[in-house]
């Protein structure tokens, strides 16, 4: 296995780049372009970056702490981080441009889950698994009673688990 070879501040490059989402895409281009001697931006809309590796991923697969190390290697490479800035809402595309920004790496990810066409998805107390892993993973979702999962893929296996640990019925 190669050694990460982090580049020195010397020779770094002026322009300044705008990566605009805080996921394993963005994170994994502001990490390149700061081995190459850029200074990139990362905005990240979420108060953490890490995107699903954060949100979506159980701490029992893949610790918080393992993503939190290595986002900070990459802000000792020069990499800056602006958690709780959505581009598009809270600063638009032309007002980076105007701070000097001179080129953009688009990585919103795709969060979204999907629910199925089905009568009674709009009652209370349904959501996507993706959703429930968001506010599992954040603190905001405690499971009391009994939950039915949906699906069977990976995403609807964590959301199982997640529930099962955090007090639903069996």
């Amino acid at each position: 296995v190669p050694d990460i070879v982090v580049a020195s501040n010397t020779g770094r490059w002026e322009e300044k780049i705008a990566v605009i989402g805080g996921g394993p895409a963005g994170l994994s281009c502001a990490f390149y372009l700061a081995q190459k001697g850029y200074y990139p931006t990362v905005f990240e809309k979420n108060e953490k970056a890490g995107g699903m590796l954060t949100y979506g991923i159980p701490s029992y697969k893949l610790e918080k702490n393992v993503i939190d190390a290595e986002i900070d290697i990459m802000r000792e490479m020069g990499v800056e981080i602006k958690c709780g800035v959505e581009v598009g809402k809270d600063v638009t595309l032309a007002e980076l441009r105007e701070k000097g920004y001179k080129a953009f790496y688009i990585a919103i990810g795709c969060q979204g889950g999907r629910l199925p066409d089905i009568s009674g998805i709009d009652a209370n107390g349904v959501t996507t698994a993706v959703a429930y892993l968001k506010q599992a993973n954040t603190g905001k979702k405690k499971t009391a009673g009994s939950v039915v999962v949906v699906g069977g893929g990976n995403v609807a296996i964590d959301a199982a688990r997640v529930a099962a640990r955090s007090g639903a019925k069996k």
